[in-house]
Order: structure tokens, then sequence, then C-alpha cells
């Protein structure tokens, strides 16, 4: 059995390897992949129109559709295209994939759990750790449309609506519009600084306790994305698929499971 999965292709930002990732869904065929995992932020839909974004995206959309009857295409969502999950929720069993927020597959004689990896930050946040403000700051996020404020606006404007609800939560930063506009950074400098949250992904990612805090069982291996900073542990059973042009070396970054072996990949259009 092959496993193919990839992430953070951020279709729709600048620099984005559109015309490339459409050329990788078509090779995913020839690949004789088993199961194709699309791991989070394929689509970029934050503070953009998402039928614009969807319209845009045509070309490496169809290179899907292309693949179906050979391949199962599992769509897992990250923070940056979380409304795909509410799309696949209306359109139920009309979307062409199914669309959800972690998946297992089994192969050979392992199970691999699939998720963005949103969650791991969420958790290793020094502030607070709520999943579902998270989540639904993300949802908004995606529904902000083509918004010409920067990202700390649109995230300033979404706490003040809900601000009687948010102040009640402890261990809010400081600085609440500075924290809100870090989030716009991308992870190769959101995740570094005094706090080190990278790190604390990593150790969180590979940790042998992580089924405490995260829907993982304990003999399942972790393939994850988000932070843009692929690598595979496999004595700790965690991989990171790394991102599609955005890392600090801009490769084209895959993970390929084939009899149960992880490996990290390289595209070359």
């Amino acid at each position: 059995m092959s496993i193919i999965a990839v992430s953070d292709v951020h279709l729709g930002m600048d620099g984005a390897r559109k015309d490339d990732f459409t050329e990788f869904i078509h090779r995913v065929k020839d690949m004789g992949a088993d199961h194709l995992v699309l791991l989070g932020d394929i689509i970029d839909i934050w503070r953009r129109d998402f039928t614009k974004a969807v319209i845009e995206c045509s070309e490496p959309l169809n290179a899907l559709n292309d693949i179906l009857d050979d391949t199962q295409v599992h769509y897992v969502v990250g923070n940056h295209d979380y409304y795909m999950l509410r799309l696949s929720e209306k359109l139920k069993e009309n979307f062409p994939f199914e669309v959800e927020k972690t998946t297992v597959i089994k192969s050979m004689n392992k199970e691999f759990f699939f998720f963005h990896g949103y969650q791991l930050e969420v958790l290793c946040n020094p502030h607070y750790k709520s999943m579902q403000t998270y989540e639904k700051f993300s949802e908004q996020m995606c529904l902000a449309g083509d918004d010409e404020g920067d990202i700390a606006d649109a995230a300033w404007k979404i706490y003040q609506a809900g601000r009687a609800y948010i102040d009640k939560l402890k261990r809010l930063p400081e600085n609440i519009y500075a924290a809100f506009d870090s989030m716009g950074n991308p992870p190769e400098k959101r995740l570094r600084g005094k706090h080190d949250a990278l790190g604390s992904i990593k150790d969180l990612a590979g940790a042998s306790t992580r089924h405490y805090l995260l829907s993982i069982r304990p003999e399942q291996y972790m393939i994850y994305g988000h932070t843009h900073e692929a690598y595979v542990d496999k004595r700790n059973m965690v991989a990171n698929t790394g991102s599609w042009g955005f890392g600090k070396d801009e490769k084209l970054e895959y993970i390929e499971i084939a009899n149960d072996e992880v490996e990290l990949k390289e595209f070359v259009p």
C-alpha cells in the first residue's frame, strides 16, 4: 500500500506554486498511490473570498477529480482552509471527497494518524489553550472575505465582536492586538522567539504521552504539517510534511509511505 501526504500548499497566496502542484497531482496517479492525504492549508482562504479562491484553484481541483477513480483522496483541514469542513458538511455526498479534522489510515501492519498540526500549536501556546476558540477564529478568518486591511485588523474586529466571552479567558497576552498580528506571520517567524513554540511543538509531537492530549492512540504513527519544517523521526513515530515551497529551503516537500516505511521526498517539476 502507498500513501502520499502533502500540506501547506497555500494556493492563492503570493508565491504559491499552483502549476507545480497541479503537475504533482497528475503524477500521484502515475505513482500508483492508494491514498492521497491533503493535510491542510491547501487552499488559503484567510481573508479571501472562498468562492473566488475555489474558482482560481480550478486546475488543481480538477486534477484531483481526475484521480478519484484510482486514488482515495482525504482532505484534512488546516487553520487556513478550515471552512472547507463547513462546505463539505453543507454539500454532503455531493462533495467530491471526505473532509475531516483528522483521519487514520491502516497500512500493512501500522496505523497512521493524520492531522494538520495547528492543534499542537494551540496546546503549546503559553497564553491560552482553547481549541474551540482557535478553530472559531480560523473559521471566521475564512469568512472575512476580501478584506483590504491587515490580518491584525481583521482579527481585532473578531475579538471585539466576541469580547464578553474572550475576556473571561485567563492568561491572555498582555498586548492582544500584537498577538493577533503575530498570527499573520509565517511559521518560520511566528514559531520562533522567546517561547520557542517550534521546539515545544516537536517535543509534544514526539512525546510518548501525546495521546493524553490528542486523539491519537499510542501505537499510531503521527503525520502532520503546519510548521513548514519537514522531518521524519522514526524512533518516536512522527513525521512532518513540510510545505510546498514556503519553508526556509523553498522545497516542494511531501511524505510517501510505502510498505509501512515513511520517507520524506522532494517533488521536482
